[in-house]
């Protein structure tokens, strides 16, 4: 048995998902033949498990009819990347939750807020534990959205508890606030608003927060990118 004799076998090894066989891709890096024993590395670009398994029954298959009685095949994949943070600080000020989704629009009035009310009530029916945050400070309507208009968040120690209703956490300024009551606020002022928001309420251990953005862009939309790991972002547009 021969290296060359091995390397034509493994021409019909064909890598999972193409058309196209190992040894045209170049794959195949080293072969070592004695007798009929045979180890060979292969260097892949997948890091899926299933295309590791799948190779090497595939190798041993095609180098068993050519008569090699022992075979070594080593999978080289990439390294997993590493999980890095989606904000743009790296900072997360809530880590007990996993997945953050900003709604957001250019301009008031194009349904922003009943986005985010819909989005998160039809992933708490999918059983998911869902937040939703009402970061508009300027207009804080989610709470008489979600029917708690009336309802005040109770304390616990230092933290705020979030109300609940139809199966999601909420909190927002505007059930902070007294009625008819309006917000004069600016800059800093606005992101220790949202930092405590994130950092200073008592969420569950949500699987996504749904974050009801003011709109256009400024300092809520910056301190927000720059406090969580944002998973998506949905833009409501004029209806």
């Amino acid at each position: 048995m021969t290296k060359e004799k091995v390397l034509e076998a493994l021409k019909n090894v064909i890598y999972p998902g193409f058309t196209k066989d190992i040894v045209t891709f170049g794959f195949v890096k080293d072969i070592e033949v004695v007798g009929d024993k045979v180890a060979l590395s292969v260097e892949i670009t997948s890091s899926a498990s299933e295309v590791k398994e799948q190779l090497i029954k595939d190798i041993n298959i095609e180098l068993s009819k050519i008569g090699a009685s022992e075979i070594i095949p080593t999978i080289i994949q990439p390294k997993p990347p590493v999980e890095k943070s989606n904000s743009m600080s790296g900072k997360n000020l809530a880590p007990h939750v996993k997945n953050f989704v900003m709604v957001s629009s250019g301009k008031g009035g194009v349904g922003k807020s009943t986005t985010s009310v819909n989005l998160a009530i039809a992933m708490a029916m999918q059983g998911k534990r869902v937040g939703l945050l009402d970061a508009d400070i300027y207009g804080p309507n989610i709470p008489r959205m979600m029917g708690l208009a009336d309802q005040k968040p109770e304390i616990s120690g230092n933290k705020v508890l979030p109300l609940k209703a139809y199966g999601v956490e909420v909190m927002s300024m505007g059930s902070l606030m007294e009625p008819g009551q309006s917000l004069i606020w600016r800059g800093s002022m606005i992101m220790k608003a949202i930092e405590q928001f994130l950092r200073d309420i008592l969420w569950s251990e949500l699987d996504v927060l749904v974050i009801d953005m003011p709109p256009g862009t400024g300092d809520a939309q910056l301190t927000l990118a720059q406090s969580v790991p944002v998973t998506a972002g949905v833009t409501v547009t004029t209806p």
